[in-house]
This record gives C-alpha cells, sequence and structure tokens, in this order.
C-alpha cells in the first residue's frame, strides 16, 4: 500500500485550494483562479519586502513555509 499524496494548501485571491504538486506555475494559479491568462500572479511576501511576481512558466516550490498566499490581479491598467 502506498501512503497518500501530500497535498498542498494554498490560499489564491483569499481562496483556498488543495493541490497534488509541490511545484505550481503561474498560469497554473490562474487557471485555479478562474482569472483571465492577461492578469498577473503575484506570491504575498511577509514582511517590508514587495511581493514576487509569478511569470506563467515560473515554478513555485510549495514545500518552502510561507510560499501559500498567492493574488492576482491586472498587470496594466487602462484608465488613463
Amino acid at each position: 500500500m502506498s501512503k497518500p499524496d501530500k497535498k498542498y494548501k494554498i490560499l489564491v485571491d483569499q481562496k483556498p485550494f488543495e493541490v497534488d504538486d509541490q511545484f505550481i506555475t503561474g498560469s497554473q494559479i490562474k487557471a485555479l483562479a478562474g482569472v483571465p491568462a492577461n492578469y498577473g500572479v503575484w506570491l504575498k511576501i511577509n514582511g517590508p519586502e514587495d511581493d514576487k511576481e509569478i511569470a506563467d512558466n515560473e515554478q513555485v516550490d510549495l514545500a518552502q513555509p510561507g510560499r501559500e498566499h498567492f493574488f492576482t490581479g491586472s498587470k496594466t491598467t487602462t484608465e488613463g
């Protein structure tokens, strides 16, 4: 018998998700959140540092502590 695979709990835009893989990409996070492909994804960083933008093909290691809070949003504003 194999033990159950570890699930990784993440938050995207304050909504909880469980993912099976240790690594997740920016485009996978957008797919989970159901946001447009042209949106950006950021990893929330606690403390004085800026939040980190995650590229579509960039992998985030969910096994590292503090790597579970993401948020999405429009990369550019169209307001004049």
